[in-house]
């Protein structure tokens, strides 16, 4: 069985960031799930545990993307969780929010998130013996940077869909505090409420400099090493958010155990982990004129992933602690 203290741990995580919060314990089908809720919080955007009660051989943490939420990753995790593995689903800081202006522009954000893995991390112990991670964009540059800090503490695979491993914004902006302070005034007032209830309707350009932080942290600590996690990538040739080269030199340069996932069809960034459509708001005027298509080949991506997590990462010896 799982301890309570697990799931209580996990409110009170975020507790700490929106004060009261409110647990729910819900079932569908064989599925166990536990939500976090928050009044300051979107319908929808909250963090979630997907659970079989009790502890299980592995466990994985997949974290959403910049701007978005759980959602984008919530069908991931479903097929994670239909082959006996527990997932986390966290909920990054500063997303999520009816009114995330203020907290988007906290300088001090790549630091928070970094916090918020090595939270989830330490949760995650309680889930499973072994742990794996992975995640959509950020969530996956978030995922690489916790295994070049801390690899011992991960013992399975990172699963990357979409990962910010290269991103062009972050390439064209000087790393300067002039430059950081120009980008947050362009940016203007942050709105949380848009077209699309999972994501925020205007891309926050100062909170892709935070990411860039992440990103020039990874290359330092990733030079002349690989990792000896096993790593999965999935990735769009017509991505461009995330460059493609970013994944095939992670792959080629600091992986020892590897493989890609391509897809050619026209499938752009933010697409790539959704299982349908997502159906907009059209009472909001802010947000995209067309609604997130799913990607034709997800579930094709997915058997690849799950094939690939049996053979390189559940396969392993086991250790019961």
């Amino acid at each position: 069985m799982i301890q309570p203290t697990v799931f209580s741990k996990f409110q009170q995580h975020y507790e700490n960031q929106f004060g009261l919060t409110s647990m729910n314990e819900e079932k569908e089908g064989n599925r166990n799930q536990v939500s976090i809720y928050s009044d300051q919080l979107k319908e929808g955007n909250h963090p979630r545990i997907f659970h079989h009660g009790k502890k299980t051989q592995d466990v994985i943490i997949l974290t959403h993307g910049l701007s978005d939420s759980p959602y984008y990753v919530e069908a991931i995790g479903m097929r994670f969780f239909k082959e006996g593995v527990n997932v986390i689903l966290p909920l990054l800081p500063a997303h999520g929010l009816k009114d995330p202006n203020k907290a988007m522009e906290d300088s001090k954000l790549d630091f928070k998130w970094r916090a918020e893995i090595d939270a989830m991390v330490e949760i995650a112990a309680g889930l499973g013996g072994r742990i794996s991670l992975g995640g959509f964009s950020t969530g996956g540059a978030l995922s690489y940077n916790k295994i070049l800090r801390e690899e011992t503490k991960i013992r399975g695979g990172l699963f990357l869909f979409s990962g910010a491993i290269d991103v062009s914004l972050v390439n064209d902006v000087n790393n300067l505090y002039l430059a950081r302070l120009a980008i947050k005034i362009s940016d203007g007032d942050i709105i949380g409420i848009g077209k699309d209830p999972y994501k925020y309707p205007t891309f926050p350009k100062y909170g892709g400099l935070e990411l860039g932080d992440i990103i020039d942290e990874n290359d330092r600590l990733s030079k002349n090493r690989k990792i000896n996690q096993a790593v999965f990538a999935a990735h769009s040739v017509h991505d461009e958010t995330a460059n493609l080269s970013g994944i095939s030199g992670l792959l080629e340069k600091h992986v020892q155990r590897g493989l890609a996932f391509v897809i050619s069809e026209n499938v752009t960034h933010s697409e790539l982990p959704l299982d349908k459509v997502i159906e907009l708001d059209e009472s909001q005027d802010l947000g995209p004129e067309t609604p997130p298509k799913a990607n034709p080949k997800f579930n094709l991506m997915m058997d690849s992933a799950i094939q690939f997590f049996h053979k390189e990462v559940s396969a392993g010896n086991y250790v019961n602690d």
